[in-house]
């Protein structure tokens, strides 16, 4: 597989995840069994990866993302089926479909034009999925996870509107930003300044299903963090 190769195959992926986490309201998201949702939604996705990839003239990525795009989605929200396995296996045949595409189907010749321009394209497209997979695609995963749990405890403690959501996100990010700066030990901090500020709202026994919440939740969301992050650590070391 050559650089060139690898410039399109993350510019596909940095495009899938982009517009499907970051430009995807959750109107859409529950709406897909509508077939005009689902075009809508492939077309943004389509369209938001030709932008990143730059190929102008390369056709195979608007007809090869539209279409894998539209199958994998339609038969996801065909089924009805939904959960943390399969979201992660959805987000998972994504990624193999546009790694196939990029390495099969587009033409060994097509630069994207941003790589013309700024030579570190790919590893930019690198960091910017890997962000997106640590940050945003964790916090779907982790949140259908411990949606049991959540229905177990109910809402006996009050709470800011999506305060818990917003904390994963920050938390996620510092252990992102930490490992690619090569400080994974700040890591250790950032639990024990957690545990600390938890501490309090679940020191009561009749809270114990709170707290056994709280740290599922926690350990989902550290080890999803480092996972990512040391995966596109050692992948940018092979760029």
């Amino acid at each position: 597989m050559g650089l060139e190769t690898l410039d399109i195959v993350f510019g596909l992926i940095a495009g899938h995840l982009l517009g499907d986490f970051l430009l995807q309201p959750d109107l859409m998201a529950q709406n897909k069994r509508d077939a005009g949702v689902l075009v809508i939604h492939a077309s943004i996705v389509t369209a938001v990866s030709y932008l990143v990839c730059g190929a102008w003239l390369s056709w195979q990525i608007v007809a090869g993302v539209f279409v894998t795009h539209m199958v994998i989605d339609g038969l996801k929200a065909a089924s009805g089926i939904d959960g943390p396995k399969v979201f992660l296996a959805d987000q998972g045949m994504h990624i193999a479909a546009l790694t196939a595409l990029g390495v099969y189907w587009i033409p060994v010749d097509v630069v994207p034009y941003w790589q013309t321009i700024f030579p570190f394209f790919t590893k930019a497209m690198l960091l910017l999925s890997g962000g997106i997979l640590c940050i945003r695609v964790g916090g779907f995963w982790i949140g259908k996870t411990v949606a049991p749990f959540q229905e177990a405890i109910g809402n006996a403690s009050a709470s800011l509107p999506n305060a818990g959501r917003l904390i994963g996100q920050l938390e996620r990010a510092l252990i992102y930003l930490l490992v690619l700066a090569g400080e994974p030990q700040g890591v250790g901090f950032l639990v024990a300044a957690k545990s600390i500020l938890r501490f309090g709202e679940v020191k009561e026994p009749e809270q114990r299903k709170e707290a056994e919440y709280i740290i599922i939740g926690t350990l989902m969301s550290f080890g999803w963090a480092l996972l990512m992050a040391f995966s596109t650590k050692t992948l940018l070391a092979l760029l």
